[in-house]
């Protein structure tokens, strides 16, 4: 299974680690976790990918939430 750093996947969605650990707060994002390190599968970064893409057209997190359930 691949598996993404918090790091990589702000890097390549240009956004930072914070945000991705906003999206954890808010529960649209769940990384397992491996010691204290965030674990992002494939799952979190077609999420993540979608979430993004809600935002640019100006979905609320609440609204989000709702399309990711």
């Amino acid at each position: 299974m691949k598996t993404y750093t918090i790091s990589e996947l702000a890097r390549e969605f240009q956004v930072t680690p914070r945000a991705l650990r906003f999206y954890e707060t808010k529960g649209l994002l769940t990384p397992r976790r491996i010691g204290s390190t965030r674990v992002y599968t494939r799952r979190d970064r077609a999420r993540l990918a979608l979430i993004l893409r809600s935002k640019a057209i100006g979905a609320t997190l609440t609204d989000i939430r709702h399309f990711l359930e």
